[in-house]
Formats: structure tokens, sequence, C-alpha cells
């Protein structure tokens, strides 16, 4: 099974519920072909670059989700005959990609926090070094006898 990102753009003049009734056909839609959605990313009412269908405005929505090579065709058959769809785009994520950037942010994240052990290590050794020298400028009591 492949994994594929899909962004769909609707028509920005549709009420809330109709809304959520597209995306829920859109979801339907990649279900009833044998796809498992992972993530749905709403990103809400967004300008558009150009006009679209007389239309300034759209509702952008991401849909990630795994499934076998027919599912994203079969999907935007069905899409390009919805009137309140304008524009979808379906792509195929690039797993040694992801895996990649994955290696990256774990490496970063191992370097970050070797900065902050030696940070915390130096201020515990000034700390220390800082209670030795005050015990060390303490007078010696003595004693009257």
């Amino acid at each position: 099974m492949n994994k594929y990102e899909m962004g769909v753009i609707v028509r920005a003049d549709m009420e809330e519920d109709n809304y959520r009734a597209e995306m829920d056909k859109v979801k339907a839609l990649i279900e009833r072909f044998g796809g498992t959605i992972e993530k749905v990313d709403d990103w809400g009412r967004r300008k558009l670059s150009y006009p679209i269908a007389k239309q300034n405005e759209g509702m952008y929505t991401f849909i990630t989700y795994a499934s076998a090579g027919e599912t994203p065709r079969e999907v935007e058959n069905r899409l390009n005959l919805s009137e309140n769809v304008l524009r979808y785009l379906t792509v195929v994520l690039d797993e040694k990609a992801a895996a990649k950037a994955a290696a990256i942010a774990a490496e970063a994240a191992e370097k970050e926090a070797a900065r902050a052990a030696r940070a915390a290590a130096a201020a515990a050794a000034a700390a220390e070094a800082a209670e030795k020298e005050a015990v060390s400028e303490e007078p010696a009591e003595v004693s009257a006898e």
C-alpha cells in the first residue's frame, strides 16, 4: 500500500454543515475504494491565488491516507463530477524522504540534548566551585578558653 496526501479546495460560500457533508463524502470515497484515512488536516477558509469559478476564497482540507494504486484515480474521477469541489490534487508521499526528515530531526534532538547536558554539567561545576570558595572564605572560629 502506498501513502497519499490529497488536497481538496471546496467553495467558500458553502455553509459549515454542507462543507462537513462534502468532506465526509470525500472520506467515504477513499474508504469505499479500499483506503484507510490516517490524518485529516482542515485549514479552513483561505484566499485563492487566482479566481476559480468566480470564487476568490476556498476552504482547504488535506487528507493523508494509505491505499492501493488505483484508489486515487477512482476518488479523483468522482471529485471531478462534484460542483462544490474547486480543485483537488493527490500526491504520493515519499517514504524515503519522510524517513530522512525524521532521522535529521532525531539527530538535531540528540545534539540539543547533549548541549543541554553540557550546560547543566557546567552549571553544576560552577555551583560546586562557588560553594567550595564560600566554605574556604569563612573565618575559623577561635575558641576562647
